[in-house]
């Protein structure tokens, strides 16, 4: 650190922005089974986790590592929905730190740890808040798993293998790749979106060894072998998994190669326009964040940092293309709000990684006497930064206020199918209530999928959901 100021700065950023993911956690404490929560519960009830796996791989959906997930999570109890949110907060936060301290350590930079506090508890919270739907990837189980944990296993595996080109021992290097392959293996399995979007990302980091690569590049592609070969391997378990047949049905595969391409191209192209359009300030405050942070690495002399930026904003469209092409394979549909979220990731990325290379290149192009004048407009570009994100706690803060109520009813609810069950019932009426926004819930039919998995859940034989 140059300066107590800065010392000052940073540190309030980082409480500010504690604040803004404590907001976000605290929302995620009224979240409640919805939906497909009630069809892998009741799997796990009946089957147990290895041969419900098995069984839901058949019928269920072809991604295994979710149900191995939810199988773990199900031996904490009902309750482990509501600490889910926090937990991956928290996760989120440390394996972003712990990518960005593998970077800097391969780029033989010397970095205060209060500045890798600050910019991976900004990537967390730009990532959140500006989550296409942050109730289907952040509150709601099965959209976290699916769309929202493989983020945080990415993180992890690129700590993993950057850390990893530092050490010379090409038999350590075996063994580091073994174990990320188990890793990459689970990420990949949670979903097709993450699947995609992590073998995309392994194939970029091999292109780039290749072409950057130098002499250890050799050990580089070992060690990266074992992500790729893992992302390769869930990506053929899915495809091959029974239940595809009765998704396909319903949604079918394009009519060929070039209308699933073209269908991409366009969807990509529109989804980084709506981000640009819809979010120019939370974009442009995340911008700022990270110019200024790339700006401030001190003593770190800038080395091709311009072309290294338009490198990461290539890989982050590339990475975003990648996520969203599962979605549009089925049925050529528009990703939904959830699926976005994988998107979402890989473009502000690699937006915000650019920026910070081109802070650093800005940093080795101006005058040396300016540098501590235009640092101290850096820091209070930090602070106003950090204002606007006290100004968007708001948004979790309101999401609480409505959340809070739908759980109250989801709690009664649920207290009524218990209580008519420890009498007897096995037909279970309750009041159709409004306990969750944009999923599905309990109808007045009780051979609706809900009701049945509902029904499933709780062991009784229907559920009705009276108006």
């Amino acid at each position: 650190m140059k300066s107590v100021f800065e010392r000052v700065v940073l540190i309030v950023v980082c409480l500010v922005l504690l604040c803004g993911l404590g907001a976000t956690a605290y929302a995620g404490t009224f979240s409640r089974y919805w939906a497909d929560d009630y069809c892998y519960a009741a799997v796990v009830q009946r089957d147990g986790l290895i041969r419900g796996t098995l069984y839901w791989y058949q019928n269920g959906g072809n991604r295994f590592a979710a149900f191995l997930a939810v199988g773990l999570i199900e031996r904490l109890g009902q309750a482990s929905v509501v600490f889910l949110p926090s937990g991956l907060l928290i996760a989120w936060a440390a394996a972003a730190s712990f990518a960005l301290n593998a970077l800097v350590k391969l780029a033989g930079w010397k970095v205060h740890r209060l500045w890798l506090a600050t910019a991976s508890l900004g990537w967390v919270f730009f990532l959140t808040y500006t989550s296409p739907d942050r109730l289907q990837t952040l509150y709601w189980r099965m959209g976290l798993l699916h769309y929202s944990l493989p983020l945080v296993l990415i993180l992890i595996q690129a700590g993993v293998v950057l850390g990893g080109l530092t050490t010379g021992k090409p038999a350590r290097l075996v063994w580091i790749s073994a174990a990320n392959g188990l890793l990459a293996l689970f990420c990949a399995g949670l979903s097709e979106t993450a699947a995609a979007l992590q073998t995309t990302l392994y194939l970029l980091l091999a292109a780039g060894l290749v072409i950057w690569g130098g002499g250890g590049k050799r050990n580089g592609l070992v060690l990266l072998s074992g992500g790729l070969m893992a992302s390769l391997l869930a990506l053929l378990i899915m495809a091959l998994s029974p239940a595809n047949e009765w998704r396909q049905a319903l949604l079918p595969p394009p009519p060929s190669a070039g209308a699933w391409g073209g269908a991409l191209l366009r969807y990509t192209i529109d989804f980084v326009r709506d981000t640009l359009r819809t979010l120019p300030l939370p974009l442009g405050m995340w911008l700022a964040f990270c110019g200024v942070l790339g700006y401030l690495l001190n003593g770190n002399k800038p080395r091709n940092s311009g072309l290294a930026g338009w490198a990461l904003l290539a890989a982050g469209i590339i990475g975003t293309a990648a996520a969203m092409a599962p979605s549009v394979y089925a049925g050529l549909q528009y990703p939904a709000g959830r699926a976005l979220m994988t998107a979402r990731f890989p473009l502000m990325s690699g937006l915000g990684l650019a920026a910070a290379a081109w802070g650093n290149w800005l940093k080795g192009r101006l005058p040396s006497a300016s540098h501590q004048w235009v640092s101290a407009a850096g820091l209070v570009g930090l602070l106003l930064v950090g204002a606007y994100v006290l100004r968007a706690t708001q948004l979790p803060l309101k999401e609480a206020q409505m959340l809070a109520v739908k759980a109250a009813r989801w709690d009664a609810r649920q207290a009524e199918i218990l209580s008519q069950r420890a009498a007897g019932l096995q037909t279970i009426r309750v009041r159709e209530v409004d306990v969750v926004s944009t999923l599905e819930d309990l109808t007045p039919q009780p051979e609706h999928w809900v009701n049945g998995c509902a029904a499933d859940y709780y062991q009784v034989e229907q559920i009705i959901a009276e108006r």
